[in-house]
């Protein structure tokens, strides 16, 4: 498993949250856990590439952990982010702008409801 920094400073954590993929990616993540990249993507109906993109800026910012398996990586809320930053990540679950998690958590049961996918076969 692969931990980048801990994010410590506000100036590092808020251009990351200023982008509304990004929220929405750290929300997923932090409600339902760790999830591989054609999860994320099937659960905000976003092409690979936009997703894979905004996953490398909150990666580099320390947001996000990363665990490869074969070919498939899989990300989750960094378990080492100060308190703080855990705290705002919480936070954002209940902001105004937080009602597209339901909408992004049910594509994802829609996704995982309909058999088994590349990732989950156990072709890793």
């Amino acid at each position: 498993m692969e931990y980048n920094r801990r994010m410590t400073t506000e100036d590092d954590l808020f251009p990351v949250l200023s982008h509304a993929v990004r929220r929405r990616l750290l929300v997923l993540l932090e409600a339902v856990g760790e999830l591989c990249v054609c999860d994320l993507t099937a659960a905000l109906g976003l092409p690979q590439a936009v997703v894979s993109r905004q996953l490398a800026v909150m990666r580099t910012a320390g947001l996000v952990a990363v665990r490869k398996r074969g070919t498939w990586v899989y990300y989750r809320r960094h378990p080492d982010l100060a308190p703080w930053v855990a705290a705002v990540i919480v936070a954002l679950r209940k902001a105004p702008g937080a009602g597209a998690l339901v909408d992004d958590v049910r594509r994802l049961e829609v996704r995982r409801q309909s058999g088994p996918s590349g990732c989950d076969t156990g072709d890793r």
